[in-house]
């Protein structure tokens, strides 16, 4: 018996030991298994570090997202390519880390993306790309490399291959930002300053006008208005008559100006449409019949009486009459687009400050009607009150209340016409000139020997108009007119080129523009030059435009313009006419006034920041060129 409790007693403690044996074995594994758990499995170096690289403008940007706990070095970066030429990488700085492996040095944690500039690349564009990184205190990947194949697209292959400089593309933004236009400063300013700053700034700005086409042909008229009042005119009527004058002119711009910006369209080719120009042309020739002699403008007795107190006469000088022709003038006689007006309508366009832009217009019409107060003043105070003189003074005005007709509708005449009626301004004066019976001889051949010019002058207009010129500074020249290429008008079809062979009045090569009419038109020549990887430039034009002829002789006959364009696709539309294709081009663009010259870039947007309003010289038009499109 005690044997059989013996030995089931050694098999029970037999049985324990080994269970416990295994039950400690199993622990110990679940521990070491625990233990190994602790440590993460290691990241293949694909998934550690994740490449992404995608193109923008000239430029590749690399980026690389690093995983929780692992970095990378900044100097095992390195990138090359068998079909494009890469600039110097644009690689952030890094954290400061002393490595194990390399001793102190920058690495990136998280995310790093490189800015890798290129050119001269076909498509599409393989980029090799070499990194090294390591997981922290645990080890590091070997040097590894991974090539990306990248498509660029068609305008951004132009942009690169368009000159080898623009790969650092640093030379770009440098441009951008060191142009800044004068429209845009005074916008800045207007913005910035008070109202009152604003008011007598553009009352100096509007001296700057002077001389400009916006202020010139009224001095003629002005000039006429004193000269027509006669023997009765002293200096303070000649005041009262310019003051009238010119604070007509200077409301009537503002108010003008202000319905524009609303509108947000131009009004200038409906007020230089026939029916206005002729109109106006009409009465300035009967001003200048009533400065010959042949009548006296005046109103009719019973009105004429109620308003006596009013006004000392009712013929030309009357106040009334002058600020009439105030009004007038700034309507049609003066309708150029300056730099300055251009920045007060854009104010009120977009903010919707009528108070700041109506003073700012206020301010620029009373600068423009400053010279006009000193010129009618001058007059009336030197002027002879009667006799000989005084006739033949009214006469000179009558011719020029002539010239100012002419120039109100020459947008509306042929190259002969034109040039024949300005032979006759200079002929028959010439004649009067040379047939002079003044008693005092050297007063009598001075006079002759202008007269003598005069008609020579105006044989010369004669001849050029018979040769279909136009170009009254250049008579026996080539006209200054566009070197274009004409497209058919046809809204609804394709433009199809048909060349032009129109000549340029300067010895200098001329810009040569593809005319288009409609904004179909325009819409796919923009989309055919992206094509070919190319910008475009759109000239807004119109004969009644003095200041694009400025363009057109000083501007556009420039070598480094040229060269500025060299990748450019010159389109041009003439709105003349003030057609609905026409409004319709121009509402497109909230085109102002003219001269306007539009950029658009590779993606066929036109760049608004760098849209040309008003003249401006030759060196700053290649500026403003050169930072639209980055050269």
């Amino acid at each position: 018996m005690k044997t059989s409790i013996h030995s089931f007693f050694l098999a029970f403690l037999s049985f324990v030991v080994i269970g416990i044996s295994t039950t400690t074995s199993q622990a110990a594994q679940i521990d070491l298994n625990s233990l190994l758990g602790e440590e993460e499995e290691l990241l293949r170096v694909d998934d550690a570090f994740v490449l992404q690289a995608e193109i923008l403008d000239n430029t590749v940007l690399v980026k690389f997202e690093i995983a929780e706990g692992y970095y990378m070095y900044r100097e095992r970066f390195g990138f090359k390519s068998d079909n494009a030429t890469l600039g110097e990488p644009l690689i952030p700085d890094g954290k400061e880390k002393d490595d194990p492996y390399l001793g102190l040095t920058e690495v990136y944690y998280n995310f790093i993306e490189i800015a890798v500039p290129f050119s001269d690349s076909s498509n599409p564009m393989t980029l090799s790309i070499d990194f090294q990184g390591c997981a922290e205190d645990r080890l590091c990947y070997p040097p590894t490399t991974r090539e990306v194949v990248l498509e660029v697209p068609a305008s951004t292959l132009a942009l690169a291959n368009s000159s080898g400089e623009s790969a650092t593309g640093e030379k770009d933004a440098s441009n951008k930002k060191s142009f800044v236009s004068e429209q845009q400063s005074l916008m800045d300013d207007l913005e910035q300053k008070g109202v009152f700053w604003n008011f007598f700034k553009f009352i100096l700005i509007g001296l700057g006008l002077t001389f400009t086409p916006c202020v010139f042909p009224m001095i003629p008229i002005i000039s006429g208005i004193i000269a027509g009042q006669g023997k009765d005119i002293t200096t303070r009527k000649a005041f009262g008559l310019a003051l009238s004058y010119t604070q007509a002119m200077a409301i009537v711009y503002t108010i003008f100006g202000v319905l524009v910006a609303l509108a947000g369209q131009s009004l200038s080719g409906y007020l230089q449409s026939p029916a206005f120009v002729i109109g106006a042309a009409i009465v300035f020739v009967l001003l200048s019949l009533s400065m010959f002699g042949f009548y006296e403008l005046q109103l009719p007795a019973g009105l004429q009486a109620k308003l006596a107190e009013k006004s000392n006469s009712q013929k030309t000088g009357s106040y009334i009459g002058s600020a009439i022709m105030g009004a007038i003038s700034a309507l049609i006689v003066s309708p150029c687009v300056t730099v300055p007006l251009i920045a007060i309508l854009l104010i009120i366009a977009q903010t919707g400050d009528i108070l700041l832009g109506a003073v700012s217009l206020y301010g620029l019409g009373i600068g423009m009607g400053i010279p006009l107060i000193i010129i009618a003043v001058t007059e009336g105070r030197f002027l002879p009150k009667a006799g000989n003189w005084m006739n033949a003074i009214k006469a000179a005005f009558g011719v020029a209340m002539l010239a100012v007709a002419l120039y109100l509708i020459k947008h509306l005449l042929p190259n002969s016409i034109y040039m024949y009626g300005w032979a006759l301004l200079a002929l028959i004066p010439g004649y009067y000139l040379f047939r002079n019976q003044q008693p005092n001889l050297g007063w009598r051949n001075l006079f002759a020997g202008l007269g003598l010019v005069l008609m020579i002058y105006g044989a010369l207009l004669v001849i050029g108009g018979a040769q279909g010129n136009r170009n009254l500074l250049q008579p026996l020249g080539q006209s200054y007119s566009m070197m274009t290429t004409e497209y058919s008008q046809d809204a609804e079809g394709p433009a199809q080129a048909k060349p032009q062979s129109t000549l340029t009045g300067s010895s200098k090569p001329h810009l040569q523009f593809e005319r288009i009419k409609t904004l179909s038109q325009l819409e796919q020549r923009v989309a055919e030059a992206n094509a070919q990887g190319k910008t475009v430039m759109l000239d807004f034009f119109a004969e009644w435009c003095a200041s694009c002829y400025e363009f057109e002789a000083l501007v556009f006959t420039d070598p480094a313009v040229h060269a500025a364009l060299n990748n450019t696709v010159l389109l041009q539309a003439d709105v003349t006419a003030y057609d609905p294709q026409d409004v319709e081009l121009m509402n497109a663009f909230k085109v102002l006034g003219l001269p306007s010259i539009l950029f658009f870039d590779l993606e066929g947007n036109e760049l608004t920041q760098y849209r040309a309003n008003g003249f401006e010289k030759a060196e700053v038009f290649k500026r403003r060129i050169e930072a639209a499109f980055g050269l």
